[in-house]
């Protein structure tokens, strides 16, 4: 790759719309993963990143003491999930100051809402169109015990569609609820870092900085919660501006088989992604 390849590369899946602003391992990660590299390529990440302005000012500053980690699982996908909200955050459109967040324990995919308020009923509607309608019914659902999710309305719901609901109480665990905690931390983060001085337009951003999260290796499973949900990774965009291997390959017999054996190695994928939570935590 000629370096202003290299540098494309790296600017659209750092800061444009695939991107996230991500640390340069991870960063370097997802360029591996969609199929490229370059000799120099570690060096080159850890200089973009180091010089990114944004990643600077705003990066995770984590004051909280140290917890004792607890191992978060889940047996099956979609069969637990994490809920909180964030918020309120700058008035959007609609006047929308509220973000409901969903995150399953297997996978990692993320699922978010903006809500202009954050009554029960918004809980449920929630939980009805992007979780139930899209993955299925869950066995699990952890929240914190905010007045909208200890509410009988939201039990009842819960009760109705034999989801077990389980209120943890983050201010005495904050491992209680953590996937969802570790979600807040980076949307919020990752709207500072694309934003700055327009922050109405969160929910603009959102569903492109949700694209990001979805595409890029997690750290804790070492696969994008899209390969995790669908056994291949996602295309995105760097591959349509420098090609990638399997865009300059691709054939139609041969993508139907390769997808194939994808999809037959999911589960063992899903099963080796468990073994390194349980190993990381």
């Amino acid at each position: 790759m000629t370096p202003l390849k290299t540098d494309y590369a790296l600017r659209q899946v750092h800061e444009r719309v695939c991107g996230n602003h991500t640390g340069g391992r991870t960063l370097s990660h997802k360029l591996l993963r969609q199929g490229y590299f370059w000799p120099t390529m570690h060096q080159d990440v850890v200089d973009f990143v180091r010089k990114c302005d944004k990643c600077q000012r705003y990066a995770n500053k984590n004051k909280r003491p140290s917890e004792p980690l607890t191992s978060i699982t889940a047996p099956w996908p979609f069969a637990q999930w994490g809920m909180d909200f964030v918020g309120p955050l700058p008035v959007a459109t609609g006047q929308r100051k509220f973000l409901i967040i969903a995150v399953d324990y297997c996978t990692k995919w993320v699922e978010a809402e903006p809500l202009a308020t954050i009554i029960e009923k918004n809980m449920e509607s929630f939980v009805w169109k992007s979780i139930i309608c899209i993955f299925g019914v869950p066995r699990v659902i952890v929240s914190d015990n905010g007045k909208q999710f200890d509410c009988q309305d939201f039990h009842d719901f819960c009760k109705e569609w034999r989801i077990e609901h389980i209120l943890a109480s983050v201010a005495y665990d904050p491992q209680s609820n953590g996937p969802a905690e570790v979600i807040n931390r980076e949307i919020i983060s990752g709207l500072k870092k694309r934003l700055e001085h327009s922050k109405g337009r969160w929910t603009e951003e959102l569903p492109s900085l949700l694209w990001a999260y979805r595409t890029t290796p997690r750290t804790t499973t070492g696969e994008s919660p899209y390969n995790l949900c669908f056994g291949a990774e996602a295309m995105i965009l760097v591959e349509i501006g420098v090609q990638s291997s399997r865009v300059v390959h691709f054939s139609e017999g041969n993508n139907e088989e390769w997808l194939r054996t994808l999809i037959d190695l999911v589960e063992e994928l899903r099963d080796k992604a468990t073994i390194k939570v349980t190993a990381y935590q």
